[in-house]
């Protein structure tokens, strides 16, 4: 899984680490930061719906 971030577009939600914790996270500077560039098929699922709850939609996922 390839995850990519636009974090010029990021608002700092937090839905992403609310949704995948480890993998996400909103940093002091309010923007959000990819933890684990490479996560395990078992997070897969998560990473997508994280991806998909973004509300400006900065996150993506590609397998």
């Amino acid at each position: 899984m390839k995850i990519t971030i636009d974090v010029d577009k990021c608002i700092g939600s937090g839905s992403c680490e609310m949704i995948a914790p480890g993998i996400f996270e909103v940093g002091n500077d309010g923007l959000v930061h990819l933890l684990n560039d490479s996560p395990s098929a078992e997070h897969h699922s998560a990473v997508r719906t994280a991806a998909a709850s973004c509300p400006t939609q900065v996150i993506s996922a590609d397998d």
